[in-house]
């Protein structure tokens, strides 16, 4: 159990053509990890994911990303609508949005412990793109993560929901979703 939840973080952000926030997570921090990336160094664009399918009062999370960017004044960041439900089809929907943009390498920044599925399903899916992952630590409601747990991660119930949670979306890649016949995913 000690390496349970450090197996499934990855974090080895390298220099790229764009900085690809995936969607999801509790706040806003794998946003916030984009600029900063940004600001070190590591890309001169940033693509933020946001799901555009149901709304809530009136708006989707795509909406309210987009108003956050206006709001901000973000620049040389753009929103991609992601209508899929999982990591394994958001390739579907980041495929559209990095096609026009003509780029051939991509950091991915993700929650800590969703790095090391998101990055073996982008590599597999969209494998014409060279892929890069870093993580955004996303501590949370009670001020803690797995991450700051350490070897005692299991005793605590949200975190050891999520690293079980994790491991089951990645066995389930690994022996499932991986080998359907549809693996690549044209940009």
């Amino acid at each position: 159990m000690e390496y349970a939840a450090s197996f499934l973080r990855v974090n080895h952000p390298e220099h790229a053509d764009v900085i690809l926030v995936l969607g999801g997570g509790m706040d806003d921090s794998r946003y916030w990890r984009g600029v900063e990336l940004m600001k070190e160094g590591y890309a001169s664009r940033m693509v933020l994911d946001a799901e555009a399918g149901g709304e809530k009062y009136g708006k989707s999370n795509a909406d309210l990303a987009s108003e956050f960017l206006e709001r901000i004044h973000a620049q040389d960041t753009t929103v991609c609508p992601v209508y899929a439900d999982s990591t394994y089809g958001e390739t579907q929907d980041v495929a559209r949005c990095l096609a026009p943009m003509k780029v051939s390498s991509v950091l991915i920044v993700t929650s800590d412990y969703h790095t090391r599925r998101a990055f073996s399903i982008f590599k597999a899916r969209l494998p014409q793109y060279q892929w890069f992952v870093a993580d955004a630590y996303a501590p949370y409601e009670d001020g803690g993560s797995p991450r700051m747990a350490g070897d005692n991660w299991w005793k605590n119930r949200r975190w050891a929901k999520t690293i079980v949670e994790e491991w089951q979306k990645l066995i389930w890649w690994e022996l499932v979703e991986r080998w359907k016949p549809h693996l690549v995913v044209q940009g």
